[in-house]
């Protein structure tokens, strides 16, 4: 019988390959058709890119950043290198086979007005669970066992912070992850606190903390 340390260290391997059975690229671009207008003749950017389907698929709409790990490195290094050129993206799109959370809230800064923000998130469970990523889960997410709700409410109090608020368009569950799309709308400071800034003695504010 297969321990749960077995079972993680088969799909790692799987993952390895690129095996359709674990990246799931049919189900994923199901769920981007619904949001064709958001890509077309934009800038998106692909984190974890790998020159496959999703890369594919978002070529044939905008011009797209794929942050594959052979041209770029890694991903989680070199976000910081595109925030530090001020760059922005219609659509960002972190496709990883871990958790997302090194890419908050540094993404708010680079997503557009009105722009998506899709992230692939595991479902708590299929990584095997140890003390230390359980306490993370707990100072991270709130939550031990992170749901929906709890994701869609932390990020939304890290994106306010950017004065963006977000929208979540659509979450579905395919297989043991969930595919998250959420629209972020910026707003401005002075609608959001009801203070109006008279330019002469508010210092410019690019965050709420």
């Amino acid at each position: 019988m297969k321990t749960s340390s077995d079972k993680h260290k088969w799909v790692r391997h799987k993952q390895n390959k690129n095996c359709d059975s674990v990246h799931h690229p049919k189900e994923k671009i199901l769920q981007l058709n619904n949001f064709k207008e958001y890509f077309k003749n934009k800038e998106i950017l692909e984190v974890f890119g790998g020159q496959g389907n999703l890369t594919d698929y978002y070529n044939n709409y905008g011009n797209t950043t794929a942050l594959t790990k052979e041209k770029f490195g890694s991903s989680f290094d070199y976000i910081y290198q595109l925030r530090a050129k001020k760059k922005k993206y219609n659509v960002i799109d972190i496709d990883s086979y871990g958790y997302p959370d090194l890419f908050f809230p540094v993404v708010f800064e680079m997503i557009k007005d009105n722009g998506l923000l899709i992230f692939t998130f595991p479902i708590v469970g299929v990584n095997c669970l140890n003390g230390i990523q359980e306490q993370h889960f707990i100072t991270f997410w709130r939550s031990s066992r992170p749901t929906i709700g709890d994701v869609t409410g932390i990020l939304t109090d890290m994106s306010l912070r950017n004065w963006i608020l977000l929208e979540l368009k659509d979450v579905v569950k395919i297989d043991r992850i969930y595919r998250f799309v959420f629209k972020c709308k910026k707003l401005k400071a002075t609608d959001m606190t009801n203070v109006k800034n008279n330019g002469k003695h508010l210092a410019k504010q690019t965050t709420m903390f």
